[in-house]
């Protein structure tokens, strides 16, 4: 097991709307103005906002819908003058507007519009992308589920990456954490996890991951990839899922469990603020306002109650583990019980930084894809 831990600053401000408290979590809002590269327009629009609830002028899906508006009307401007680039942006840009507008869970009025303008908006996007964006419906559960297929450029079939967000960050969020695998040479397939975005029928249960095997068997035959080299990516509750992966499913070459909670983190999580709540709530089909059905069913989900973290070779393959040490939510006891559990394990720790280690993302990104190539590369040396 290899361990690095690396520290650095970021002032842990936050706008506060009234005096009295945030909205959201003061790393949303910095998180939003690096993918929308518009800080001002993100705090401009957040101080227009002074209710959650409703659909007119100063609710949550009501202003951040205008923008994302906005941009998707500039996006169709630009693609009607033949500005390929400036099109893909923009869209990109509206995807995310809108985005933040059915934030956490589309569970408030209008969200579920603001849902499919989002969706409308990134496949919008990725009519520019190069190559395009693939739609692909992957059967499961006697029905289908929705994966969107990011192709590099190359021409030889490159290795696939099942790609996940967390609870509240879904398959369109993605686009900037995905970049650079992509340019690495992989291709990444990213879907939403049973009970959040267009899978929100689904009721979330800790073997959820079955998902990830039946889309690991259906991808295996698709004609553009090496479908004999699948790893998967997880991020916070899909780390959760990746954790799982690197121990009940051996058909991926390797896993990137990124800031995923697997054991004390569930005992934590339903303390945290209001939309990881709301979100969890709607994932597992238990309302917020029933905390201890809520706590009683989160217990479940660790992989220590569930018998499967028992011994060094518990994880299978081979497993990066990797989040920052101020986060409650997968706290390093989690990351540590986790690495220790199999032979082929490397943890990184991002001293100083909170959940899913949003100040690291534009050095660490780049570092994971390159520890993922590293083990596709070794892994066909060993066939």
């Amino acid at each position: 097991m290899f361990v690095m831990v690396l520290w650095a600053a970021w002032p842990n401000a936050a706008y506060s709307q009234d005096g009295d408290g945030e909205l959201v979590e003061a790393r949303r809002l910095r998180l939003w103005s690096a993918q929308t590269k518009n800080p001002d327009l993100v705090y401009s629009t957040y101080r227009r906002v002074d209710s959650l609830e409703g659909t007119g002028p100063t609710s949550w899906v009501y202003e951040w819908s205008q923008i994302g508006q906005y941009f998707a009307d500039k996006g169709e401007e630009l693609a009607a003058s033949g500005q390929k680039e400036g099109a893909r942006d923009a869209f990109l840009t509206a995807s995310k507007f809108f985005g933040i507008a059915r934030f956490p869970a589309k569970t408030l009025p209008g969200q579920d519009e603001a849902y499919l303008r989002h969706l409308q908006s990134y496949r919008r996007a990725g009519e520019f992308f190069e190559p395009k964006l693939v739609v692909i419906d992957i059967p499961f559960d006697s029905k289908s589920i929705t994966g969107y297929l990011h192709l590099p450029r190359t021409s030889a079939k490159p290795p696939l990456i099942l790609w996940n967000g967390g609870i509240d960050t879904w398959k369109g969020d993605v686009y900037d954490n995905i970049r650079p695998y992509v340019e690495r040479g992989f291709a990444v397939l990213t879907f939403d996890v049973l009970g959040t975005g267009e899978n929100s029928g689904w009721v979330a249960k800790p073997d959820s991951n079955a998902l990830h095997s039946a889309v690991l068997k259906f991808m295996r035959t698709h004609p553009a990839i090496d479908g004999q080299h699948i790893a998967h990516v997880g991020f916070s509750f899909s780390g959760y899922y990746a954790a799982r992966n690197s121990i009940t499913e051996d058909g991926f070459f390797a896993v990137i469990a990124a800031c995923g909670p697997v054991h004390e983190g569930w005992q934590k999580i339903y303390e945290g603020p209001w939309e990881i709540q709301e979100a969890l709530s709607a994932a597992i089909h238990v309302p917020r306002s029933d905390r201890q059905r809520v706590y009683d069913t989160m217990q479940g989900f660790s992989l220590v109650a569930q018998g499967l973290l028992d011994g060094p070779d518990s994880v299978k393959v081979p497993t990066l583990i990797v989040n920052g040490d101020l986060d409650d939510l997968a706290p390093v006891s989690d990351l540590r019980l986790l690495a220790a559990a199999g032979r082929d394990t490397d943890l990184w720790i991002m001293g100083g930084d909170e959940h899913c280690f949003g100040q690291y993302r534009p050095i660490v990104m780049p570092k994971m894809a390159d520890w993922l190539w590293h083990k596709y590369e070794a892994g066909k040396a060993a066939e």
